[in-house]
Order: C-alpha cells, then sequence, then structure tokens
C-alpha cells in the first residue's frame, strides 16, 4: 500500500497523478495502489483533485465539461486472466457532489494500457505489437487493447487520425467483444429488437435498446423531431430544435423505465448519464462544430449521443461500440438505416459514422443467433490514440491534518472534500 505525502506545514496532501488524454476525452489517471477504496474517501479524493464543487474547477485540475472529468483507477489484477483491473468514474462538474460508477468509457479505456506500461504494472513486455487485457470493474466484463510498444512505453507517434482531435498518433485498439450485458446482463434487455415508445404528446418512437459497455437507446431522429443534423454549443449544452432537452430527457426516462430502472424521475435522469439516447439518420452531408465538410459519401451513418442534459461533441467509445454492434444486427433501427452491405446482411464489416466534430469507425464480427441474447461478437474494435500529458503529484487542501503520514484508506471525508454534505453516487 502507498501512502500520501504532505507539505512541510501538513496543509496540503500530495498524491501521485498522471494527466492522459485518451481517445476524445481528457482524464486524471490513478494507480490504485496509491488512493482510497470506494466507499472509504476515493470519491470525496477525486472530488477534492478535480476542484469540485465549482464547475469550473478553478481551485483544482479543472474540467468544466464531463470530457473533462473523468477518471481511470487502474492497477495490477489478481485475476489470472487480466494484466490489469480498470475502474472508471464519471464526474459532473454542473452539479455540486455528483459521481459515477455506473457506466464506462471506451476513449479513456484506450489510455489505460499507456499508463499500466508507464507504471511498469505489466513485465517483461517485449517490443512490438501487445495485447494488454483489463477487467472492468463497472461492468464486470473483459476488455483488450493492442498497441505498439517499444522500451516497455506505449508508442507516441503514428499515422492514426480521430475526429475531434488534430493530428495523428499511434494506434491503439481497443476491442470490447466480452462487453454484453454489463449492466442487465443482456445484449437486448427487453429481448426485442425493436420496442415502441408513447411520448406524452402521442407521438411514438421506436427504439432499439442495448446492453453492450454501455445501455444506448437509438431512434430514428427524423421520427423524433431532430434532423440528425444538430450540433451541441462547445460545452455541450443542446442549440436546438426548441424544446429538444425536456423531450430526451422524457424519452431516457420512459427506456429507463422500460429496461426495469424505476429509481429515475424528470429531474434525475437529467443528471444521470445512463442510458445514452442516440439520434440515427442515414448517411448526410454535414459541416460539423469546426466547420469541416462531413460528405455522406465519407459515412454510412450520422449519430448523435445524449447524456445527462447534453448532447456529446464527438462520440463516446462506449456508445460507438454499441452503436457497431447494434448496426451489424439485421433488423435494428441502425441496421435499418445502412445501405446493402455486408453489414447489412450481419455478416459483419466496418461502420463509419459521422458525429459533430468529424467520424468514427468501428469494426465488428457478430455470431448472430435465433435466440436474440445469445448473439455475441468475434471482435467488435475501434481504434484510438493516446498521450500523457503529465505525470507528477497533485496537491489537496488538507483541513483536518494527520500527526503522522497515514495509510490513504484510513482518511475521513472531512480530509478532502468540505463543501457538500453528502456526495450522491450512481451505481
Amino acid at each position: 500500500m502507498s501512502y500520501f505525502k504532505h507539505d512541510r506545514n501538513l496543509e496540503q496532501i500530495l498524491a501521485p497523478i498522471t494527466i492522459l488524454r485518451g481517445g476524445t476525452s481528457r482524464g486524471f489517471y490513478f494507480d490504485g495502489r496509491n488512493v482510497p477504496k470506494p466507499g472509504k474517501g476515493l470519491e470525496e479524493f477525486l472530488l477534492a483533485v478535480r476542484g469540485s464543487p465549482d464547475p469550473m474547477g478553478m481551485d483544482g485540475l479543472g474540467g468544466n465539461t464531463i470530457l473533462q472529468s473523468k477518471i481511470a483507477i487502474v492497477s495490477p489484477s489478481t485475476r489470472s486472466d487480466a494484466d490489469v483491473d480498470y475502474t472508471f468514474i464519471q464526474i459532473f462538474p454542473d452539479q455540486v457532489a455528483e459521481i459515477s460508477y455506473k457506466l464506462n468509457c471506451g476513449n479513456i479505456s484506450a489510455g489505460v494500457p499507456v499508463f499500466a506500461l508507464m507504471k511498469n504494472m505489466i513485465g517483461d513486455v517485449p517490443d512490438g505489437e501487445l495485447t494488454i487485457k483489463a477487467f472492468s470493474t463497472n461492468t464486470g466484463k473483459m476488455m483488450y487493447m493492442t498497441l505498439e510498444v517499444l522500451n516497455g512505453e506505449a508508442m507516441v507517434h503514428g499515422e492514426t487520425q480521430i475526429g475531434g482531435i488534430p493530428g495523428t498518433g499511434a494506434e491503439i485498439m481497443v476491442d470490447f467483444r466480452d462487453q454484453i450485458g454489463g449492466f442487465t446482463g443482456k445484449l437486448l434487455p427487453t429481448g426485442n429488437l425493436i420496442d415502441t415508445i408513447q411520448m406524452n404528446d402521442g407521438s411514438l418512437v421506436n427504439v432499439t435498446i442495448m446492453d453492450l459497455v454501455n445501455i444506448c437507446a437509438f431512434f430514428d431522429a427524423e421520427e423524433f423531431g431532430c434532423t440528425g443534423l444538430e450540433l451541441p454549443n462547445p460545452d455541450g449544452s443542446l442549440r436546438k430544435p426548441y424544446g429538444i432537452e425536456e423531450k430526451i430527457a422524457e424519452f431516457r426516462l420512459k427506456v429507463a423505465k422500460l429496461i426495469g430502472w424505476d429509481q429515475y424521475d424528470m429531474d434525475t435522469i437529467k443528471k444521470s448519464a445512463l442510458p445514452f439516447a442516440v439520434s440515427i439518420t442515414r448517411s448526410k452531408s454535414y459541416s460539423d462544430m469546426n466547420a469541416k465538410k462531413i460528405s455522406l459519401d465519407d459515412v454510412d451513418l450520422v449519430a448523435r449521443f445524449y447524456a445527462e442534459s447534453i448532447m456529446h461533441t464527438a462520440a463516446p467509445g462506449s456508445g460507438s461500440t454499441t452503436l457497431g454492434a447494434a448496426a451489424s444486427i439485421p433488423g435494428t433501427i441502425p441496421n435499418q438505416e445502412l445501405d446493402e452491405s455486408s453489414l447489412k446482411s450481419g455478416n459483419g464489416g466496418e461502420l463509419t459514422f459521422g458525429h459533430p466534430s468529424g467520424t468514427f469507425s468501428i469494426k465488428s464480427k457478430p455470431v448472430l443467433n435465433n435466440e436474440l441474447n445469445e448473439v455475441h461478437f468475434k471482435h467488435l474494435s475501434f481504434a484510438r490514440t493516446a498521450r500523457i500529458i503529465c505525470d507528477g503529484t497533485v496537491y489537496i487542501k488538507n483541513n483536518t491534518p494527520p500527526e503522522n503520514w497515514k495509510d490513504a484508506s484510513e482518511f475521513t471525508t472531512a480530509s478532502f472534500f468540505l463543501e457538500s454534505e453528502s456526495i450522491h453516487i450512481q451505481k
């Protein structure tokens, strides 16, 4: 077990931290041996690192969007089938003390092997291509990341370009083929390829609900009253059409009820990341948030991901994986929007879809079955890049200085976070 250090006056706690960009997200990465355990001060510690409850995080490391307020806890695995254990945690900047374990992040997952290699969690690493197996504690499932290694560290330079990130980098292939049913135990929680939801205004919306990495609810954009080409503000807040925020919240609430998540109401669903609501439309040309032209000839579909009360400004790796899986199964909403292809017929292939900051591609190979919830995948992978931005020490104000150094797990809530009496944790 590692120990926290203190400054000479015992006024601040010093903790090791690494900041990485994983895909189109940026996260704080910690060695699980260097931080408190969940429920034993970890949540308070992470909120203090970020600088909550200030939405800007000005007195911490900041991150005023959910894409910049992500946490990865990584440690050597005690499992024989995994190299590392990985816990993903989402902080919500616009909420005083809201933390969620109830989802995974494909972009932050891409940084896990980079971090694990840098911290020497995996021994005797040869140069060349390496696949690192990570056990997701969020879903209880395995994930696989393949990357190029030199001198025991992940390569940085390469030719892979991903939408939403300038320049190129070394490719990291993230494979989520084993992430089926992490939250409900089923690929299709309702057992149906398509369900129909009646909205409060009397309209009917067809939806495909899938549990793979995260839970996504796919719907036809035009049927919902959208174009499918909507763009968010830079902070993810919704621009148009008028009333879309309330309608998305109502839709997400009804999806939650449909899969048995009865704990939500219209207020709390706006503070929850899951289920994702994902609008789907056929390939169309549009200009992305950077005014770059996306041609209909370059994409198979166009998608927009809604979570909490915002639209993702790019594409979550987790939700994109779910979309790739859904598109490869005949009869789903995404599959119905495809032109004739190997992918549409259920034989697998590559899906490229447009999002607010560019395009995203994912490869799938489904193994179909007449029993829908017996469908599985030989591979379900997408390319990301990741880069270490900073490795060092974060300083946290300690208002209850201990007499001596203490084991991290012995710190109390008050040591880290004094601005709120309670922390709401989604599990």
